[in-house]
């Protein structure tokens, strides 16, 4: 089968890629997760489930106190590239982390494995989130943790989806990071975790600052890694011809509306909402 056609302007985002889109936001949320839960102990088993760059398990290691000797973290992602940036910066860190390419929806793990699952971020355009949400519980010891997070509020989406309607038509399927239906809400999220076999859930919003130093990079890594279209043809010819033009769209869009906040170290920032959910089995 013949390789499908990438636009010679797109960018395979490495896990540092992904944590350069990503900003801070997701640090400060996920160190607001780990408040809402008893320390991390010497026989702490940690799932960073869906580890994109890292993030979960970088907060654990660089926060004070620091975690104790003995625990442990098993990284997953479906995404070779993400997993092994992580498990690099494990090996440059000398961090106890086993990094593993796995899909979420059918994890590796025997029952009971875990005392903790943290899964952040990872349910926006996923499909089948509840056989994800079961693996969780599967892989749970009684008594377990599970964090789950989710952004309920991002103001460069709507700017995306613009900018794939003004170049690509409104007839052609949606990117799968960026469909149609609204981002999930807190309830949204509570019935996701349920459905997952959980029954003591509680959910608390967070909110975040976003900083982007670098605007049309920042542009450029968006919609290499958001632009994607479902397979078997992710991107077209087209998407070429108007790279340049989308990403002054994506550029004009969130400088304008509201969307950015020049902060008084001159850095603009974006400001993003979420949702943190904290079940035990």
């Amino acid at each position: 089968m013949a390789a499908s056609f990438t636009p010679k302007q797109h960018i395979t985002l490495s896990a540092a890629d992904l944590a350069e889109l990503q900003g801070n936001g997701s640090t400060q949320a996920i160190k607001f997760a780990l408040s809402l839960i008893s320390p991390f102990t010497l026989k702490s088993i940690i799932h960073d489930n869906g580890c994109g760059a890292g993030a979960v398990s970088e907060v654990i290691f660089t926060s004070e106190p620091s975690p104790p000797t003995g625990l442990r973290i098993h990284a997953t992602d479906i995404n070779p590239q993400f997993v092994e940036g992580t498990r690099s910066l494990a090996q440059a860190k000398d961090w106890p982390i086993t990094a593993e390419v796995m899909d979420a929806r059918e994890l590796s793990f025997g029952d009971e494995f875990f005392t903790h699952s943290i899964t952040a971020f990872v349910f926006h355009g996923f499909p089948e989130a509840e056989r994800a949400t079961r693996e969780i519980r599967r892989t749970l010891q009684p008594g377990g943790v599970a964090l789950v997070t989710i952004w309920s509020s991002l103001p460069h989406i709507d700017v995306l989806q613009h900018a794939h309607w003004a170049t690509r038509g409104k007839d052609g399927p949606m990117p799968l990071y960026l469909p149609e239906e609204t981002l999930l809400t807190g309830e949204d999220l509570k019935k996701m975790v349920e459905a997952g076999g959980f029954s003591d859930v509680n959910v608390h919003e967070v909110v975040a600052k976003v900083r982007i130093t670098d605007l049309e990079r920042w542009a450029q890594l968006a919609w290499s890694f958001l632009g994607r279209l479902p397979e078997p043809e992710p991107w077209k010819t087209q998407d070429e011809e108007k790279w340049d033009e989308t990403i002054k769209i994506i550029v004009d869009g969130m400088q304008g509306n509201g969307n950015m906040e020049r902060g008084s170290d001159g850095n603009l920032y974006m400001r993003v909402v979420g949702n943190v959910a904290v079940a035990k089995k």
